[in-house]
């Protein structure tokens, strides 16, 4: 008998119909004025929400990671957020203290992306990436795993600081994900759809969700989802029951249990080893109930002590953390009320490109806390370590005003995606931007200026590498750990359209997405 399989490929849109997207702006709308929220508001927000999707459409959908970025900045810094709004019956512009400049803000900002994309689009044009051919995916997934196995112990035992080896090692790399990436690409493929796992993929998701655990990283936790989601995606793999439960199961710990589990940052002592931080994960997870209520409890003290309210009339979770709206618009209040501080933050993080053993004295940028104390009620007034996030949108006004949101902003945009996008190519033929899109799920909605900045530098940087390693380097390495190459045997096979032993990348990849599934 034959496995239940459900008829539902999982694949990211490279559009969204326009047509639709009005008429489901048009129903918030009257929802929204149903629910009393500002009319200014709501003329704001569904601009944003049309400019958004023309955006994302312009940009070639996820297709290209500058479309993925677009994406999922607008969905997590506002959409989710004013959506949930409507579905909770709240006004969408309640618990704000400036909304309507805020969306202003935002759908100015929004514009300015689109100047951006279009600007890239005739810049870029159809790159096919960097990779000179496509990679063994399995083997390169194994080489990834036994790599970031040693430079985990490599952490673990070597010393050095800022400007060391291993602190560059360390910026530059990403094995566990892409191990994670490439080990699921391998396995759809050459299964032929029977399975989207293997050992190499199964262990890098099982470490990476192990330390995101022990440092209580909401993103550590939920990054190996994030990349078998997108790897599956790449090769359109058709869901089976499995599947589906374990999406189900891994939806659930997102939103019920990773917010209460990342709260134990709070308890675990300095210094504290990882056998101490495992059991305090067990005894979060064994009274979770409890910790819920604390959690709770805690984050409403704090709210009514620093004369600061949620975006939602009560606590809803992890949707509280899926929306931006409520950070930004503190600061957007801090920073339409007081001067604007010059462009010296954007430069001091633009020297921090420079090697450190070229520039030692390099300036320290400032960050999301150096802000939250600027702004007031976020921090204690000696709490110099805890990361407080904003998007880069209060932070480009607060730098140059509308200046920073129509001309700074506009720039670090275009120099982070035409690099992106060039490097990586077309997310439908090539894989290597999957790994971006799994990082601007973090980054677009809660990088300030320099975190954009660091990406068009060391991220692109550390991109190139892990492309030539992951081509060169890893299937070799993996092949030395796999004995007989059984998985090169098969995936020749598979892979071998031209007859030469490798996929040139100017091949369509993709010409028959459903042959890797049938």
């Amino acid at each position: 008998m034959r496995t239940l399989r459900y008829k539902v490929l999982i694949q990211l849109p490279d559009r969204i119909s326009l047509a639709k997207a009005v008429l489901f702006g048009a129903v918030l709308f009257c929802v929204q004025q149903a629910q009393h929220t500002d009319l200014t508001f709501s003329v704001l927000f569904f601009g944003y929400l049309i400019l958004s999707v023309i955006t994302f459409n312009i940009a070639g959908g996820f297709s290209k990671a500058s479309g993925a970025y677009v994406f999922l900045s607008m969905a997590l810094t506002v959409g989710i957020g004013v959506l949930w709004k409507a579905i909770l019956g709240e006004p969408a512009d309640s618990n704000l203290l400036v909304p309507q400049f805020d969306m202003a803000c935002y759908t100015a900002s929004m514009f300015s992306l689109l100047l951006v994309i279009v600007a890239t689009k005739k810049l870029v044009g159809l790159s096919r990436g960097i990779a000179p051919v496509e990679p063994n995916y399995t083997l390169s997934a194994t080489g990834c795993l036994i790599v970031g196995i040693l430079q985990t112990i490599l952490n673990n035992f070597a010393t050095g600081g800022t400007g060391s080896f291993m602190s560059a090692f360390n910026q530059l790399s990403q094995f566990y994900p892409l191990a994670i990436i490439l080990g699921t690409i391998g396995a759809i493929r050459e299964s032929g759809g029977r399975r989207s796992v293997n050992f190499v993929s199964s262990m890098a998701m099982a470490l990476v969700f192990a330390s995101g655990t022990l440092v209580f990283s909401k993103q550590g936790m939920l990054m190996s989802g994030a990349c078998w989601i997108v790897a599956a995606a790449f090769t359109r793999y058709k869901l089976r029951l499995i599947n589906v439960i374990a999406l189900a199961l891994f939806g659930y710990f997102a939103f019920a249990i990773s917010p209460t589990i990342a709260a134990g940052r709070q308890r675990i002592r300095e210094g504290a080893g990882n056998l101490d931080r495992a059991a305090l994960v067990y005894e979060i997870v064994t009274h979770m109930h409890e910790f819920k209520e604390i959690e709770q409890e805690s984050e409403e003290h704090v709210l009514e002590t620093q004369g600061r309210s949620g975006y939602y009339n009560e606590h809803q979770g992890l949707v509280d953390r899926l929306s931006m709206l409520s950070v930004d618009d503190t600061f957007f209040n801090y920073a339409s009320k007081s001067n604007h501080i010059d462009y010296k933050p954007v430069l001091d993080n633009y020297e921090n490109l420079i090697p450190h053993v070229i520039d030692p004295d390099k300036p320290v940028p400032l960050s999301g806390n150096y802000y939250a104390h600027q702004i007031g009620g976020f921090l204690a007034g000696d709490d110099d370590s805890t990361g407080i996030s904003f998007s880069p949108i209060p932070e480009a006004f607060y730098v140059g005003g509308w200046a920073g949101i129509f001309l700074l902003l506009p720039f670090i945009w275009l120099c982070l995606f035409c690099t992106v996008d060039y490097i990586c190519g077309d997310l439908r033929r090539y894989p290597w931007g999957l790994f971006m899109v799994v990082v601007f799920a973090h980054s677009a909605p809660e990088s300030l200026l320099g975190g954009l900045i660091w990406l068009t530098g060391f991220g692109n940087l550390g991109l190139v590498i892990g492309i030539l390693f992951c081509t060169y380097v890893t299937p070799v390495i993996g092949a030395l750990f796999s004995g007989k190459n059984r998985f090169a045997e098969r995936a020749s096979k598979t892979l071998d359209l031209s007859g030469q032993g490798v996929v040139p990348l100017t091949a369509p990849l993709m010409k028959n997405p459903n042959r890797w599934i049938s």
